[in-house]
């Protein structure tokens, strides 16, 4: 049974169709239950003509819901419903089953409901109140004409009729009712929802705003700096060309610096739309890894040791060589912004068919709350320095997006250590 109703409900009442769709097929479902009670009824109260107009409602309701459910055309189904059962039908059977000493006067206020809840804006006014004023009229004729009225035999068939064309009423208008207020809930928790994600979308592009400006504010200042300092050093006699060059060294630095901000940027960008591109080839990390650290040996400002740890003998792996060397230069950025006077140890092993790098420092450490949250971005472990949030963000992309894990372990003025694991070549495994 649980079966069965599952099978109607995802059928006629998913929430994925349209409200008034569902809303008619509760009133055809409904109709074919109410239509056959009334046959049964009818025949036992002698009823013959309402018996027959209930039966023709049964098939009629039917074929219109195999009709609605291949064809789609529900607005066809809302005229013929309106035209043919609430304006034909529905007055045919208020004269056959004993006018207004019955229960079709609660039959017709269903109607003039599900009228204005099927139809939209003018056209459910102007035809809800045709219903109303020919309603209003059957009324009186009946009244002022009682001989085209078949009328029941007793009170007690009278009572029976009232009896249950208002339970079947109440219980129809009560399923709509729920299903409106459902159908209000949903909408609501919707509305919710996209408000939510466009305060997230705010909250991201002020994050996204102030990440660039500041991450790119330090190195345009020290641009700017060492730029009029060399400025004035032109103008000195003799001139310090060693001084010079070291200025244009570390500008040229600074220009690479911005150049790693706004690709770490741009990568993030492409990773929230789906959009991060591999290009595989085959590759020896300790080579990459070598590289890296040679970058950062000749521009070592906080006075840190640099060590190499690395297994030489390991075979290459199928990687993309720009993006890997963009996830090593990320991990060392930060090591290297966070340790002062200490020692980053690099070290690259070969453990269960993957190759793993790991880049320890003895630096300040992280915040056990912000450790949990590093891979998210747009975090940092300190407001002036937002590097740490997009680069490891833009770092664990990258690195699941070859198959492999990136991991950190950190204590509070103990320091940090950054692993991240890549899968071996297949055939190396063979």
């Amino acid at each position: 049974m649980k079966t069965v109703w599952q099978k109607l409900k995802s059928k006629f009442f998913d929430g994925a169709l349209d409200f008034r769709i569902r809303l008619f097929n509760i009133l055809a479902l409904g109709g074919i239950a109410v239509s056959i009670l009334t046959v049964a009824i009818s025949l036992i109260t002698h009823m013959w003509a309402t018996a027959g107009i209930a039966g023709f409602l049964v098939l009629l309701s039917l074929g219109l819901v195999l009709f609605t459910q291949r064809t789609g055309k529900f607005r066809v189904a809302y005229f013929i419903t309106i035209a043919v059962i609430f304006m034909l039908l529905l007055p045919a059977m208020f004269f056959t089953s004993g006018g207004h000493n019955s229960g079709m006067p609660s039959v017709f206020l269903f109607a003039v409901v599900f009228t204005i809840l099927m139809l939209k804006g003018r056209a459910a006014i102007i035809v809800s109140l045709l219903e109303i004023a020919e309603y209003a009229a059957v009324f009186v004729f009946a009244y002022y004409h009682p001989q085209y009225v078949t009328h029941f035999e007793s009170e007690w068939e009278v009572l029976v009729d009232v009896i249950f064309a208002s339970a079947c009423v109440s219980v129809m208008c009560g399923l709509v009712l729920y299903f409106h207020l459902k159908e209000y809930d949903r909408q609501r928790q919707r509305l919710k929802e996209q408000n939510d994600k466009l305060k997230r979308y705010d909250a991201s592009r002020s994050a996204f705003i102030t990440t660039v400006s500041h991450e790119i504010k330090n190195p345009l200042n020290a641009i700017n700096l060492y730029a009029r300092d060399t400025a004035e050093l032109t103008d000195e006699s003799p001139i310090d060309t060693a001084e010079i060059k070291n200025n244009q060294q570390v500008i040229e630095n600074m220009v690479v610096c911005i150049d790693n901000i706004l690709t770490d940027l741009k990568d993030t960008v492409a990773i929230e739309q789906g959009r991060l591109s591999l290009s595989l080839a085959p590759m020896r990390l300790a080579m990459l890894l070598k590289e890296a650290s040679a970058y950062f040996g000749k521009n070592n400002t906080m006075g840190n040791k640099l060590v190499l740890n690395l297994d030489e003998t390991l075979p290459p792996i199928d990687a993309d060589y720009a993006r890997l060397t963009q996830v090593v230069i990320n991990i060392l950025s930060n090591a290297m912004q966070h340790t002062k006077q200490g020692t980053i140890v690099i070290s690259l092993s070969g453990r269960d068919g993957q190759q793993v790098v790991a880049v320890a420092d003895d630096g300040e450490g992280m915040k056990e709350e912000v450790k949990s949250k590093v891979f998210s971005g747009y975090i940092s472990d300190s407001e002036d320095y937002w590097r740490h949030g997009i680069g490891l963000f833009v770092c664990h992309q990258i690195v699941e997006a070859h198959g492999g894990k990136i991991s950190i372990e950190s204590s509070l003025g103990k320091g940090t250590t950054v692993t991240f694991a890549l899968p071996e070549r297949s055939d190396t495994n063979e």
